[in-house]
Protein backbone atom coordinates (compact mmCIF):
# COMPACT_ATOMS: atom_id res chain seq x y z
CA UNK A 1 0.00 0.00 0.00
CA UNK A 2 1.33 3.42 -0.93
CA UNK A 3 2.29 5.77 1.89
CA UNK A 4 -0.33 8.35 0.92
CA UNK A 5 -3.04 5.66 1.10
CA UNK A 6 -1.82 4.61 4.54
CA UNK A 7 -1.90 8.24 5.69
CA UNK A 8 -5.47 8.71 4.38
CA UNK A 9 -6.60 5.51 6.09
CA UNK A 10 -5.01 6.30 9.46
CA UNK A 11 -5.86 10.02 9.59
CA UNK A 12 -9.28 10.09 7.87
CA UNK A 13 -8.20 13.36 6.34
CA UNK A 14 -10.30 15.09 3.73
CA UNK A 15 -7.34 16.99 2.28
CA UNK A 16 -6.55 16.50 -1.39
CA UNK A 17 -3.92 14.00 -2.48
CA UNK A 18 -1.78 16.91 -3.68
CA UNK A 19 -1.79 18.54 -0.23
CA UNK A 20 -1.14 15.24 1.56
CA UNK A 21 1.73 14.45 -0.83
CA UNK A 22 3.23 17.89 -0.15
CA UNK A 23 2.99 17.31 3.62
CA UNK A 24 4.57 13.86 3.26
CA UNK A 25 7.40 15.32 1.16
CA UNK A 26 8.06 18.05 3.75
CA UNK A 27 8.13 15.56 6.64
CA UNK A 28 10.37 13.17 4.70
CA UNK A 29 12.75 16.04 3.89
CA UNK A 30 12.85 17.00 7.58
CA UNK A 31 13.67 13.42 8.62
CA UNK A 32 16.38 13.12 5.94
CA UNK A 33 17.88 16.48 6.95
CA UNK A 34 18.16 15.29 10.55
CA UNK A 35 19.06 11.63 10.08
CA UNK A 36 20.42 11.39 6.55
CA UNK A 37 18.86 9.57 3.63
CA UNK A 38 17.57 6.03 3.90
CA UNK A 39 18.67 3.33 1.51
CA UNK A 40 21.72 2.95 -0.66
CA UNK A 41 24.46 5.58 -0.41
CA UNK A 42 27.92 6.23 -1.81
CA UNK A 43 30.82 7.35 0.36
CA UNK A 44 34.23 8.47 -0.85
CA UNK A 45 37.17 7.46 1.32
CA UNK A 46 40.79 8.55 1.14
CA UNK A 47 42.70 11.64 0.16
CA UNK A 48 44.78 11.82 -3.03
CA UNK A 49 46.88 14.58 -1.44
CA UNK A 50 47.77 12.49 1.61
CA UNK A 51 50.77 10.27 0.81
CA UNK A 52 49.81 7.85 3.62
CA UNK A 53 46.37 7.12 2.10
CA UNK A 54 48.12 4.92 -0.48
CA UNK A 55 49.14 2.50 2.30
CA UNK A 56 45.78 1.63 3.82
CA UNK A 57 45.02 -2.08 4.11
CA UNK A 58 41.66 -1.40 5.77
CA UNK A 59 38.94 1.23 5.43
CA UNK A 60 36.41 2.27 8.11
CA UNK A 61 32.78 2.41 6.98
CA UNK A 62 30.26 4.54 8.85
CA UNK A 63 27.45 3.74 9.23
CA UNK A 64 28.24 0.02 8.94
CA UNK A 65 27.25 -1.69 5.70
CA UNK A 66 24.85 -4.60 5.34
CA UNK A 67 26.99 -7.35 3.78
CA UNK A 68 23.86 -9.30 2.78
CA UNK A 69 22.97 -6.54 0.29
CA UNK A 70 24.85 -5.31 -2.78
CA UNK A 71 28.19 -3.60 -2.16
CA UNK A 72 30.24 -1.91 -4.89
CA UNK A 73 33.83 -0.88 -4.21
CA UNK A 74 35.55 1.28 -6.84
CA UNK A 75 39.21 2.30 -6.53
CA UNK A 76 40.46 5.50 -8.19
CA UNK A 77 44.18 5.48 -8.91
CA UNK A 78 45.39 8.12 -9.33
CA UNK A 79 42.67 9.54 -7.13
CA UNK A 80 42.81 13.05 -8.56
CA UNK A 81 42.78 12.25 -12.29
CA UNK A 82 39.01 12.17 -12.85
CA UNK A 83 39.51 9.75 -15.73
CA UNK A 84 37.20 6.76 -16.16
CA UNK A 85 40.24 4.60 -16.94
CA UNK A 86 41.57 5.35 -13.46
CA UNK A 87 38.58 3.57 -11.90
CA UNK A 88 38.67 -0.14 -11.09
CA UNK A 89 35.57 -1.89 -9.74
CA UNK A 90 36.68 -4.52 -7.28
CA UNK A 91 35.32 -8.06 -7.29
CA UNK A 92 34.05 -9.56 -4.04
CA UNK A 93 37.30 -11.55 -3.79
CA UNK A 94 39.34 -8.33 -3.68
CA UNK A 95 38.10 -7.23 -0.25
CA UNK A 96 36.64 -8.68 2.94
CA UNK A 97 33.86 -7.18 5.09
CA UNK A 98 34.82 -7.30 8.75
CA UNK A 99 33.69 -6.10 12.19
CA UNK A 100 29.98 -6.28 11.46
CA UNK A 101 30.25 -4.17 8.32
CA UNK A 102 32.39 -1.41 9.84
CA UNK A 103 35.66 -2.36 8.10
CA UNK A 104 36.77 -3.35 4.59
CA UNK A 105 40.06 -5.22 4.31
CA UNK A 106 42.00 -5.29 1.02
CA UNK A 107 42.89 -8.83 -0.11
CA UNK A 108 45.84 -9.85 -2.25
CA UNK A 109 44.35 -13.05 -3.69
CA UNK A 110 41.40 -11.65 -5.66
CA UNK A 111 41.17 -10.90 -9.40
CA UNK A 112 42.41 -7.34 -8.73
CA UNK A 113 44.52 -8.34 -5.75
CA UNK A 114 46.71 -5.69 -4.11
CA UNK A 115 48.12 -5.24 -0.65
CA UNK A 116 46.77 -1.68 -0.27
CA UNK A 117 43.66 0.21 -1.32
CA UNK A 118 44.06 2.97 -3.93
CA UNK A 119 44.33 6.55 -2.58
CA UNK A 120 40.63 7.16 -3.31
CA UNK A 121 37.86 4.58 -2.90
CA UNK A 122 34.12 4.92 -3.58
CA UNK A 123 31.91 2.47 -1.69
CA UNK A 124 28.23 2.16 -2.63
CA UNK A 125 26.23 0.23 -0.04
CA UNK A 126 23.09 0.04 2.06
CA UNK A 127 23.68 0.65 5.77
CA UNK A 128 22.86 -2.15 8.15
CA UNK A 129 19.25 -2.00 9.29
CA UNK A 130 18.09 0.37 6.55
CA UNK A 131 15.56 -2.17 5.23
CA UNK A 132 13.74 -2.04 8.56
CA UNK A 133 14.55 1.64 8.88
CA UNK A 134 12.46 2.46 5.81
CA UNK A 135 9.37 0.90 7.43
CA UNK A 136 10.11 2.79 10.67
CA UNK A 137 10.50 6.05 8.73
CA UNK A 138 7.15 5.52 7.02
CA UNK A 139 5.53 4.88 10.41
CA UNK A 140 7.13 8.08 11.76
CA UNK A 141 5.81 10.02 8.74
CA UNK A 142 2.31 8.72 9.49
CA UNK A 143 2.60 9.67 13.19
CA UNK A 144 3.87 13.14 12.30
CA UNK A 145 1.02 13.54 9.79
CA UNK A 146 -1.47 12.53 12.49
CA UNK A 147 0.10 15.07 14.84
CA UNK A 148 0.07 17.84 12.24
CA UNK A 149 -3.50 17.13 11.12
CA UNK A 150 -4.86 16.93 14.68
CA UNK A 151 -3.15 20.08 15.96
CA UNK A 152 -5.74 22.77 16.57
CA UNK A 153 -3.58 25.63 17.83
CA UNK A 154 -3.28 24.48 21.43
CA UNK A 155 -6.48 22.40 21.65
CA UNK A 156 -5.64 18.73 22.06
CA UNK A 157 -9.11 17.28 22.66
CA UNK A 158 -12.63 18.31 23.47
CA UNK A 159 -15.86 16.55 24.34
CA UNK A 160 -19.41 17.72 23.60
CA UNK A 161 -21.42 16.27 26.54
CA UNK A 162 -20.39 17.93 29.82
CA UNK A 163 -18.01 20.03 27.79
CA UNK A 164 -14.34 19.29 28.44
CA UNK A 165 -11.19 20.27 26.64
CA UNK A 166 -7.50 19.51 26.95
CA UNK A 167 -4.78 21.80 25.75
CA UNK A 168 -2.03 20.25 23.72
CA UNK A 169 1.44 20.00 25.12
CA UNK A 170 4.37 21.25 23.14
CA UNK A 171 3.78 19.94 19.60
CA UNK A 172 7.43 20.62 18.75
CA UNK A 173 8.48 18.37 21.62
CA UNK A 174 6.13 15.62 20.41
CA UNK A 175 7.58 15.90 16.88
CA UNK A 176 11.09 15.74 18.35
CA UNK A 177 10.20 12.60 20.33
CA UNK A 178 8.99 10.81 17.19
CA UNK A 179 12.16 11.70 15.27
CA UNK A 180 14.39 10.81 18.24
CA UNK A 181 12.73 7.39 18.23
CA UNK A 182 14.08 6.88 14.71
CA UNK A 183 17.55 8.12 15.69
CA UNK A 184 17.66 5.70 18.64
CA UNK A 185 17.32 2.74 16.23
CA UNK A 186 20.89 3.41 15.04
CA UNK A 187 22.38 4.87 18.18
CA UNK A 188 22.45 8.43 16.82
CA UNK A 189 22.51 11.27 19.30
CA UNK A 190 20.24 14.22 18.60
CA UNK A 191 21.67 17.58 19.73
Amino acid sequence: MALIDRVKERTSSDLSDTELAAMIAAITAEIEARLGPAGERTVELGDPNDPDSRYRTTLRISPPLDAALAVTVVELDPGNSGLVGAEVTLATGDYRVMHGGRTLQRLTGGPNGRQFFAPMVKVTYTPKGDAGDQAAREEAVIKLMQLDLSYRGGLKSERAGDYQFTLAGDVGAERQKIIEGLAARHGLVMA
